[in-house]
């Protein structure tokens, strides 16, 4: 019997041994591979995901964009490739519409979008980021994923395709912190790549401003407030991470040949 070769799962992993299970599960019914490849874990995500049926390969971290292309590259024989991070999970909406598309997909479409909705503390934030499509389901081989900096090393990852892209109703799942911690831990990391590959220089006024137009932005443009005090919190984050960015890219500035201190 010819092995299907209609749709395979791309994720990138290391030590979500927290998440893994529930995205594996989400996707397990409508994929026909599921590829991970996993940069190092040493608390069990390699060997469930191997429980749970999944091809798992060992490859060192160069980035969130190189790893999630080499990830797809490993697909290309597959019609169809979903690429996940090791914290999302599809629900039955999604799964359905995902699953219309495999067999309805004109051949100019080369991509399908969807909406990723932040859940966190057991809440969803319904306000926060919203809306937030993702490009996910592409033909790899007509797909390239791109970011910030070199070899997008700065972060913001993101699949552009050669053709046309439509969207699919659902909702993926973000369930990327496990505490307010670690929710802001990771938004300071982000502040710091991003600072990183921008070449934009930082000012004083900047400083000011910038974390304060991105507060403004998600709490009341986005009405964060209506995802009560998670959504506070969450603007806070995201404020907090761009100040971080704008420090740093000032302190990297004052340390350039000819800078005035």
């Amino acid at each position: 019997m010819t092995e299907s070769k209609n749709l395979a799962v791309a994720i990138t992993t290391k030590n979500n041994l927290r998440t893994i299970r529930e995205c594996l599960q989400s996707v397990h019914g409508i994929a026909d591979k599921m590829f991970v490849v996993d940069s190092g874990s040493t608390d069990g995500t390699v060997e469930l995901c191997r429980q749970m049926g999944a091809e798992v390969v060992y490859r060192e971290w160069p980035g969130p964009v190189a790893q999630k292309q080499y990830a797809m590259d490993q697909c290309a024989d597959y019609d169809w490739v979903l690429n996940l991070d090791s914290d999302e999970m599809l629900d039955a909406e999604l799964i359905a519409s995902i699953r219309g598309a495999l067999h309805t997909a004109r051949p100019e479409i080369d991509g399908f979008s969807f909406n990723r909705k932040i859940w966190f503390r057991g809440q969803w934030l319904n306000y926060v980021f919203q809306p937030e499509h993702r490009v996910r389901l592409v033909r790899p081989r007509r797909a390239t994923v791109q970011g910030i900096g070199p070899e997008g090393k700065g972060g913001h990852d993101g699949v552009s395709v050669d053709g046309e892209v439509r969207h699919l109703p659902g909702v993926c799942k973000h369930d990327s912190w496990a505490d307010a911690a670690e929710m802001m831990r990771r938004y300071v990391e982000l502040g710091a790549r991003s600072a990183q590959y921008d070449p934009r220089r930082s000012t004083i006024l900047r400083l000011l401003l910038s974390p304060l137009g991105a507060f403004v932005k998600q709490y009341f443009f986005k009405q964060g407030f209506r995802d009560g005090r998670l959504g506070l919190l969450m603007c806070l984050g995201i404020a907090y991470g761009n100040a971080i960015k704008q420090m740093l890219k000032m302190a990297w500035d004052m340390e350039r040949p000819g800078s005035h201190t």
